[in-house]
């Protein structure tokens, strides 16, 4: 039994595609979530509704649409368009950053100079990002290895919530995805991911969207077959504000908590 005697109950989903993906944990989240209240990080103060942990195996991410088809009268969250014509291009693969911005996730997938920042080896190429090592690697030592993981941000990034900031565009964090995994099995690439935090109702299907068109690009440049999508998270879970919409798709009375 958990803490007050409430048992924490861990969630994992098989689905068949994002869509299935997406409305089951939605589902999920309103059954098993929990109140969480935030004392330091994004919306300070305010609640939100978290998983214990949840965790899930997408048979076929590939399936289009890549975002969700959400009731009539509920926004999308994200679009096929914006998934890859922003999301992946700019998001996971450009490593070049605008203005104001202190990483992307590109920079430890795509990168090579700030990516050398956090600690990569010294004899290692500088001008070979982590994601062409993987392709490299494959095609080099087999198919059938267990070494292609990228992690995502530096070993220390946790001291950065230690750096004083004077309003909320200058205060450093470290980044909520941590790392992606590679692997071939059955000639089909499989990839799995790990969040540190992770907000469901708007993050999950730009990320998943993002990491399936990397999984195509990847199994594109190794000449097999893209495959499922996994993921895991210790903290995945949705805003307070954003309970009334999750209401709203799931056709449940509304209530803050």
């Amino acid at each position: 039994m958990g803490i007050g005697g409430k048992k924490m109950k861990p969630v994992f989903i098989e689905a068949r595609d994002l869509n299935d993906a997406y409305f089951t944990l939605l589902w999920e989240l309103w059954n098993h979530g929990h109140e969480y209240k935030i004392d330091a990080g994004s919306f300070a103060g305010s609640k939100r509704l978290e998983f214990y942990y949840a965790a899930g195996f997408i048979r076929n991410p590939h399936a289009r649409p890549l975002a969700p088809i959400m009731p009539q009268g509920i926004p999308p969250t994200t679009t096929d368009e914006k998934l890859e014509q922003d999301y992946f291009p700019n998001y996971l693969m450009d490593p070049f950053l605008s203005k104001n911005e202190h990483y992307r996730y590109s920079s430890w997938i795509n990168g090579t100079e700030h990516y050398s920042e956090f600690g990569r080896m010294s004899e290692h190429p500088t001008d070979e990002t982590p994601i062409e090592w993987v392709i490299r690697h494959f095609k080099e030592k087999g198919y059938h290895n267990n070494h292609c993981y990228i992690n995502i941000g530096n070993v220390d990034s946790g001291f950065n919530y230690d750096i004083p900031y004077t309003n909320e565009a200058n205060r450093l964090t470290s980044p909520c995805f941590r790392g992606i995994d590679f692997k071939i099995k059955d000639e089909m690439l499989l990839t799995s991911v790990v969040f540190r935090s992770w907000d469901l109702y708007a993050g999950f299907p730009e990320n998943m969207g993002g990491f399936t068109l990397l999984n195509e690009y990847v199994a594109g440049e190794l000449n097999i077959q893209p495959g499922p999508l996994s993921f895991a998270s210790q903290g995945l879970h949705a805003y307070d504000y954003q309970i009334e919409p999750i209401a709203a798709i799931l056709n449940k009375e509304y209530s803050l908590f």
